[in-house]
């Protein structure tokens, strides 16, 4: 079993450490030319990681990633507790993925200033704000994301946030999700001092901190 990408990809990181909640050692590797190479998009030919190889076949999109590995290895974290838990889990997960994350993305690639699309800018930040709104709503900050142990909605608002929190945050102003006394300042708190979630974080903005590095100096 391969994993194939960058850690510094959000995407990457919610399956890595998706796996150590499992007790699985799943630590990504990027393909040989990158992403973009003919190996790889005969692989993926959507061009983007992660991407899980298991026996001969190659498996795209992290959330799929991580149900496949919950269905390989049932019960032994990521996806914990009863039906519940587990579909407030996914609701969070996908919360950001359909909402938070393509307002974010837009606000990314509009962190240049000299290249910026003033009224996508504006369209984007008044979608971040309501859709974390939204997430604050459903979260459940006791203390995790879903509830009391860590799952699937960690592992996907961690790197996520990680990452916003030195680009877009700062860049257009906008007020800090994670520092507060509402649900997501909780939860911050939280991850940040738990032991799998605090040294996967270090590990994480390092990678995150060497990647932005590299696209300043482009």
């Amino acid at each position: 079993m391969k994993l194939y990408g960058s850690l510094a990809s959000p995407y990457v990181g919610r399956v890595v450490l998706f796996a150590r909640l499992k007790g699985l050692a799943l630590e990504p590797q990027m393909p040989e030319g990158g992403i973009k190479s003919a190996e790889y998009l005969a692989k993926n030919p959507m061009g983007k990681m992660p991407v899980l190889e298991l026996d001969g076949v190659a498996i795209p999109e992290s959330e799929v990633i991580c149900e496949l590995l919950e269905d390989l290895h049932p019960g032994t974290g990521g996806l914990p507790g009863g039906p519940i838990d587990r579909a407030r889990a996914r609701l969070i997960s996908r919360l950001h993925d359909v909402y938070v994350a393509p307002a974010s993305g837009i606000l990314f690639r509009n962190l240049n200033p000299a290249k910026r699309d003033t009224r996508a800018v504006a369209d984007a930040r008044q979608s971040f704000e309501r859709s974390v709104g939204h997430l604050e709503h459903f979260l459940a900050a006791t203390p995790f994301a879903a509830g009391s142990a860590l799952s699937l909605a960690d592992c996907t608002l961690l790197p996520s946030f990680l990452i916003l929190r030195k680009t877009v945050v700062p860049a257009f102003g906008l007020a800090d999700p994670t520092d507060g006394s509402g649900k997501l300042g909780r939860w911050w708190s939280a991850v940040s001092g738990d032991p799998t979630t605090g040294a996967f974080a270090e590990e994480y903005s390092a990678a995150a901190d060497a990647f932005l590095k590299m696209l300043a100096g482009k």
